[in-house]
This record gives C-alpha cells, structure tokens and sequence, in this order.
C-alpha cells in the first residue's frame, strides 16, 4: 500500500474531485459543497491541487481529507478508496502479525451492505433525512439484514425476517463489535423489536464518526433511530450516540466523552407499576457517573413530552417540524438536582430525592445555567400582579455534592482490612472558565458551610441564599456517594485490587499530594503493545532500553509484591539518554522532573506520593549535598511506602512512587540494595520515531487488575527461584539477596508483559540480558551496598589528612603463615568522630548506622577483622580492646589509607 504521504504528491484534487463526482458549474473555479444546497460554490482547491478547502463548512485538507469530507468514512477506509480509484496496488504488510479471525458480529456485518435500500427506505418512513441515512450507510454503519431461521415458523419468536442493521464498532481502532437489528416487522419475529449479534454492552453506536470527533456538544439517547433523528436536525458542532438500551448506563466506559457538553435524552417513559421510570432513572446514573469523571452532564427538560405523548426523539420528529425538535432538544432542566423538577409540575412516579417540606418550599427558586446559578423571588407590582424576579446567586453551577469514604493508606497500597477509612465530600462544580471540564474540590465535613472554600471556585453574590442552597443539596450527598482510593495507579480497596486514574482520586490538596491527580493513563489496542516493546528493544543493544519499559510498566505490581526498587539509568555524553527519556515519558505518560524542580523538600516529597506510576529525576548529582540527602531519605521510603504527615493543616502523603533517577553520574550509595540499573553507553541502536504509538497503559493496568495475589506470588517466585540459581554471589550476601529480589520483579513483569503484547516466549532475549545486568550489579557494588564501608570511608580520609585525633596505630600482624598490614583503632572512637566533627555532621545525619556495636558486628560479618581484641601503646599510653583490620581485605572493598612505611612498622605477633 503507498503510504500517505506518496498518496499526497502523485493525486492531483482536481482530478480526484471529477472522480467523485463534485459539480464545478463554471468549468473553472470552485466547486460545490457538497453537503448543502450551495447555489455559490464554495469548495476550492488549490496549492497546485494539494489543498482544498471548503469555505461554507470551513473544512479542507489533503486527498485523503477530501474522501473522508465526502462519504463519511475513517482513514483506512479513505486510504483504500484512493488505491482503488487510481488502481495502486496494495502491497502485503512488512510485519508479521498474524491476522485476526473474523468473528460472527463482523461475518453478519459484511453481508449487511449487500442491499441496503430497504433498510434506507424504513428509516426514511421514519422521518430520518435521506442524506443522514446516506452518511451512516457509507461510513457502513447502517446495513441491511433479511435473515431467516430456516427452523422456525414466522411470527415466532427468533424467526427473524426483513431488518435494518445498526453496526456497532469501537471507537479504536473501529473493529466490528456487535450488529443491532431493527425490525421492520416484528410480528414476522414473534412481536420481538430488536436483537444483537456480538457484544449487548459496553460499545456504543455512532452513526456519524467523523461528525462525533468534530462536535463540542454530545446527546445520549437509547437507540441508533433517535440517535439518527437528532442527526437529522443538523445541528452546528453536535453529534449523538447511542447508548443501544438502559442497560448501558451503568456499564458502558464513558471515557470517549471527555473534553464534550454532554445532553443527556433518555426516553421518557412513564411509571411503571413499581413507580420506576427506566429512561429516565437511567438518565440519572448517566449524569451521576459523567459528574463523578468531571465531564459537563445536562438533562433534556421533558415535561412537554410527557404532556404531549412523545415517548422519544423519533417520536417527536415524526410529529413535529425538525425546527421544533431542536427547541425541545434545547431546552435543558434548570434544576439544582438534576432530574428533579422543582415546583407545581414535575415529572411521574418516584422523585429523585426526598426533600421534606420546609426544603421542597425553597427549591424551585433556584435555577442551574449551565456554569452560573440564580434565584427568583415572587415580587407584586402597584398592580396587585405577581410576577418572578431573578437575582444572580453565584458565578458557576454546582453539579453535585457527593459523600465519598476514603481508603486508609496503608490498606489502600497493601490491602487487608481498612482500620482508618475517612469520609469526606466531594464537590463538583462547573465553571465558565473551564468550560465543559468541571472541577472538583474535597471538603472537610466541618468545612462544608465554609464560604471562603466555595468562594474558590468562583464569586458568591448572595451568600445566605447560597448557603440555604447548599443546605438543600446536602439531601442529595448519596448520589454519587461512592468508595475511593487515594493511589494513582493500582491499589486495594475493600480486599481486591483497584485501577485509578487521576479523576478518581479526591485528595484535599491535588497539586500538592500527587504528580498525577488529573492523569489519564494512555489508551489503545493491545496490538500496539507488541510494537511499542519491539521499538524498545531495537533502540538499545542487550535490551537496555527494554529494562527501562518493563521497569516502568512493572511499578503497579507494588500492590501485590508490597516493594518495587528504583531504576538507575546510567549513560556517558552523547549517549542518547535525553532522547530516550522523552520517548519513554511520551510512551508511558510519566513525569520528568528536572534538577532544578527538585531544590526543596517539599518538592521532592510532592514529587513521589500517592501513586505506583513512575517518576522521573533528571540530574540529581548537580543538587546541593543536603537535597541530595533528603532525596535519599525519600527514595529508601518509596521503596516499600510510607504514610507522612507536613505541614499545619497535617496534610497525608503516602510516599510509594518507584523513581528513576538518571545521569552521568547517581549518588545513591545508601540506596543500592534497593535499585536496578540500566547502562546504555554505547549501546545505541535504530531511533525510535516519533510516530510510535503509545502503549496502551490503561488496558495494561486493567490486565493486572484481573491477576489473583495467589498468581502474582507464583509468578516471582518462580523469577526469584531462577533468579538465585544464575547469581554469581554467594547465598550468605544479604545484599546480593535483595538485589536479585528486584531484579526477579523484572523478570516476573517481563513474563506478563510477553503475555499481554501477544510476544513469544524468549523470543527477544530478555531474561538472560536481565540476568547479565543483576550479576554486574552484583559484582560492582559489593562494596559500595555496605554501611561499614561508607564509614570506613570517611575514617580513612580523616586519617590520611591528619584529623583523626583519636588513638590509632598500624602495625603488622604476624603469624606462622603470613605478615598482614593492620590497623588498630576502636569502633566507638570512628562513631564519635564522625558525629562530633562538624563537617563531618550531614555524612553522620545519613548514616543508617549510628551505634559502634552495630559497626563491630559487621566488621567482624565481613571478615576485615584479623583480631577483635588487641592491647597496645599509643604515644606512651596503654590502649586496651583495639580491634585489628585487615588492610589487604579491605583494600579488595577498595579502601585505602595512608600508612607508614612497611620498615617502619612494629610487630603484633598472634600468641595464639
């Protein structure tokens, strides 16, 4: 297949328009737009006939544009008309992706464009517009199915017969999920409407795709006919979608609607013997879950439609002039609880909610715009005539109140029963200045009636009336009353694993207690799963980029493992560390924090809390000592999580976000039993191009969502268990031990990630490449994971300057076997020393040994001690209880101190 950009040069548009048959009146000039009456043509092309552009409608583009503008298809399907109106050919794809079977739901699909007359003849008997039926038909969303069971008799049930199929595809990538079928004569069926082949929930119909990406405003109804009536009313920047039945209200992922107006339309359908209305109480949930994900939700006011019999949208065009459909489908509900009409009239059966009369009495005063908010009062003229005035209450709409109990910390990051739940409200409100995002606090209890919080989101004109106002819709804290989780990314509540998104968290203080409160994970196919990890893979040799992706993927198995270790990135200049963290943060949506963001503590501890999502730090090494320190301190913290409480309000952070700290240099010595690493330097391999897609993070989590904590500890301790067994350290090494712990968490991710990304196992090589990096971690590091010899260290400098004031003495230990350089000196003076030193304060501060006992048992663990007990005489004084180190065994930790000549050195000889 030519790509699109060789479609852009070899297509000229003025043949391309001949093609498609676009009217030019005067043989020359502009064209006719060709979705209106356009007496004046309006569509030019130009730039040489690369370009056009429809002035009417102010759409233009390329070739490809120009297609899709014309029959309503997506681009593949544009691409593929272009192929076959210039007769390229297609060529067979460079990949080897096997190919996906096609199911029932796409076979039933495909048979339904065969004939598609009689189903564009029904809908148009239903007062659908030809050129709307015409549109869903084109972008083959609108089929034709006349099916019949051969078995079965007509008029009984699953006969079948005559029916407009309504094709259901997901959004991305527009896969066949379902076919709707409509029947144009039920009875033939047994009296049964509708059915559906494929998937009865979770997708919606959309008739007119492109028109839905272009809209500001979005209606829900029920049904594809209602869905294709309001498209009928050719209304500027507005689509609808069909929820396809009541059932979807509560199920279906409305995520696809971020960023829209949303007017919701149920049917309006009357009590039923139990007082329950179906459309309308499912318009509630609608409005209730689209509020809770901070997407501006209105309700069609339907009073007149009960007045007048119209049960839904179709109903309503079918009796009435379009112009008049729009002015009902304009009119939305003023009330402050949505749903519930305040006044004389209201609607059949149960009210939403329960106010009691001394409530009820001041509830119709108040009327909801859209983001502002007013009252009216009954005022008399010298007339004696009563007539309503408005007076302005505040400058947004509150669309709702909710009680929200929250996770304890520790239960949210590690599961089991939560000791310490919180409840406290969340508040919702929609602002001119945000537009169709609404915005959400949380609230104290005790600070709910505070007027200087609600004055944050906006001007109070009239603050009595506006609490009495806030008073009524406390009644209605249940809607919307939900559990939470306070972790971006994947926690527990109520005992089973939990998948949050920024929106899904309610903190008192978003910007200050989580880098990721409005995050939205990246979303997509989990075919582009293979090739992101195969881009990875490519881009760096021994699969150094890939360890990076699987580390940064794997921080949500915290929940499980209850650790995750950070990621060092090592790399020399020019070594494309800068261009691989971009494409990683691009990939993955996490942070990159720069050095200089970093400069406090308060910005560091913002920096990791309430999330298991990666965290980037940039440079650290170029940070002041004392940064460098508290970074320190945080990251031993993050390893596992930790609850901490700042500041004077005693504001919660929960400290677990896994961070990888990248440069040329990580000074994080106390820290290397809890990191991986990973070494690019001169490991550069293919660019990853910026048109990668990115990895579907979302489905990842929800992949991780659904694995059982009896798998997960399957699964590492089977990595563990091979991890041990390839390890070149000795068994006894408690901090090769941790070590190889992290680095089996790798292993184990790896295996779940080839199952998620469809990727063979061992295909790419990545345990052993895992294997090789934990075993030179190992081996480069064996000092360095050591306190004693962070200690030693520092002794040894202050010795070789000459500020070691207390006793201490080298001499040679000899025995029958050898002669061995020795240092006598005491643990409690090296203790005493360090922390009495005032330059020496912040390394004491770092330490996490403090005690000389402690020290003297891991001196004499690591086998540096020659003698634990040693009298002598220092400058003519006795010095009991000195111990004897071993200056050749701590020279193989890369310790060294300045020392007399060997000829000048007394004996210690051993009596044993």
């Amino acid at each position: 297949m030519a790509s699109i950009t060789e479609l852009k040069k070899q297509i000229d548009l003025h043949d391309l328009a001949n093609r498609l048959g676009l009217e030019r009146p005067a043989g020359d000039g502009n064209y006719r737009s060709p979705h209106h009456d356009d007496k004046s043509p309006s569509l030019s092309i130009y730039d040489d006939g690369k370009r056009w552009k429809d002035f009417s409608s102010d759409e233009g583009g390329t070739c490809i544009d120009l297609v899709m503008y014309l029959e309503g298809c997506e681009v593949g399907d544009a691409l593929k008309r272009l192929h076959e109106l210039y007769s390229i050919p297609f060529d067979k794809p460079e990949n080897n992706t096997p190919k996906r079977d096609f199911s029932k739901a796409e076979y039933i699909a495909n048979r339904c464009f065969d004939n598609t007359v009689p189903a564009k003849d029904y809908l148009c008997g239903r007062g659908i517009a030809e050129e709307v039926v015409d549109q869903a038909i084109n972008a083959r969303m609108v089929g034709y199915n006349e099916w019949h069971s051969p078995s079965k008799d007509p008029h009984s049930i699953g006969y079948g017969g005559p029916a407009a199929a309504f094709i259901v595809r997901t959004l991305n990538p527009g896969h066949v999920a379902a076919v709707d079928l409509r029947y144009i004569d039920p009875e033939l069926n047994g009296g049964i409407k509708t059915q559906t082949q494929g998937e009865k929930s979770g997708v919606p119909w959309v008739g007119n795709p492109q028109a839905f990406k272009k809209a500001e405003t979005v209606y829900l109804v029920e049904s594809a006919i209602n869905a294709l009536s309001i498209d009928t009313c050719d209304m500027t920047k507005i689509a609808a979608v069909s929820l396809r039945g009541t059932g979807n209200a509560a199920s279906m992922d409305l995520r696809f609607l971020q960023g829209k107006r949303v007017v919701i339309c149920m049917d309006a359908d009357d009590a039923d013997d139990y007082n329950k209305r179906p459309g309308p109480e499912a318009g509630w949930r609608l409005h209730e879950r689209l509020t809770a994900m901070n997407i501006a939700a209105h309700m069609v006011e339907q009073l007149d439609w009960y007045e007048r019999g119209y049960n839904d949208v179709n109903d309503l065009l079918q009796a009435e002039d379009k112009y008049v459909v729009i002015d009902f489908l304009k009119k939305i509900e003023q009330c402050p609880i949505a749903g519930m009409i305040g006044g004389q009239k209201h609607y059949p059966g149960r009210p939403r909610v329960f106010l009691p009369i001394h409530d009820l009495s001041r509830y119709w005063q108040y009327r909801a715009k859209e983001d502002f908010t007013t009252m009216v009062s009954v005022k008399t003229d010298k007339d004696g005539q009563e007539h309503e005035e408005a007076q302005d209450l505040c400058a947004f709409r509150i669309a709702a109140i909710s009680r929200v109990t929250i996770a304890g910390p520790n239960a949210a990051i590690h599961g089991g029963e939560d000791a310490a739940p919180q409840v406290q409200f969340a508040v919702t409100a929609q602002l001119a200045r945000h537009g169709n995002q609404l915005v959400r606090r949380v609230f104290e209890d005790d600070k709910l009636h505070n007027i200087d919080q609600w004055a944050k989101f906006g001007s109070v004109f009239n603050r009595a009336a506006f609490m009495r106002l806030v008073s009524i819709l406390e009644r209605a804290t249940h809607i919307g009353a939900r559990k939470a989780t306070n972790l971006v990314g994947i926690g527990w509540q109520d005992g089973a694993p939990v998948l949050n998104e920024g929106p899904d968290c309610y903190f008192s203080d978003p910007k200050a207690q989580c880098p990721y409160h409005n995050l939205l994970f990246p979303s997509g196919a989990r075919e582009d799963a293979r090739q992101v990890v195969m881009a990875y893979h490519k881009t760096m040799k021994d699969n150094a980029a890939t360890l990076l992706l699987v580390w940064a993927l794997g921080g949500h198995l915290k929940a499980w493992l209850g650790f995750w270790p950070h990621m060092i990135l090592q790399a020399e200049k020019g070594s494309g560390k800068t261009t691989l963290l971009m494409r990683l943060t691009s990939s993955l949506a996490f942070a990159l924090k720069s050095g200089q963001s970093l400069n406090t503590e308060w910005r560091l501890l913002t920096s990791v809390s309430h999330t298991t999502h990666p965290v980037a730090w940039e440079e650290i090494s170029a940070r002041r000592a004392d940064v460098i320190a508290k970074a320190v301190s945080l990251l031993q913290e993050a390893y596992n999580a930790t609850v901490t409480q700042r500041g004077s309000a005693m504001l919660e952070y929960l400290v677990c976000a896994p961070v990888l700290l990248a440069g040329e240099d990580v000074p994080v010595d106390s820290l290397i039993g809890k990191t991986v690493r990973s070494d690019i330097s001169g490991k550069k391999g293919d660019l990853i191009k910026t048109t990668l897609p990115r990895f579907p993070v979302l489905e990842w989590l929800k992949f991780l969502v659904e694995l059982s904590r009896d798998r997960v500890e399957s699964l590492y301790e089977g990595a563990l268990d091979y991890a041990q067994k390839h390890c070149l350290a000795d068994i006894s090494d408690a901090g090769a031990d941790r070590i190889v712990r992290n680095y089996a968490g790798l292993m184990m991710c790896w295996r779940l990630l080839e199952e998620f990304a469809g990727i063979p196992k061992d295909q790419l090589g990545f345990v052993a490449d895992c294997i090789a990096e934990m075993n030179l971690h190992v081996k480069e590091t064996k000092a360095d994971r050591q306190p004693w010899v962070w200690i030693l260290q520092t002794i040894f400098g202050e010795i070789s300057n000459g500020n070691f004031r207390f006793p201490c003495k080298f001499m040679m230990y000899r025995t029958l076997e050898k002669d061995a350089p020795v240092l006598l000196i005491r643990c409690t003076h090296m203790m005493q020393h360090i922390s009495n030193t005032m330059s020496l304060r912040a390394t004491y501060d770092n330490l996490p040994v403090k005690s000389d006992r402690i020290l003297k048992k891991m001196l004499i663990r690591a086998g540096v001690v020659l003698k634990s007990r040693v009298d002598t005489v220092i400058n003519n004084r006795r010095e009991d209880h000195m111990l004897a180190l071993d200056l050749n065994k701590l020279n193989e930790y890369a310790l060294y101190v300045s020392q007399p000549e060997d000829e000048h050195l007394e004996g210690l000889v051993d009596a044993s």
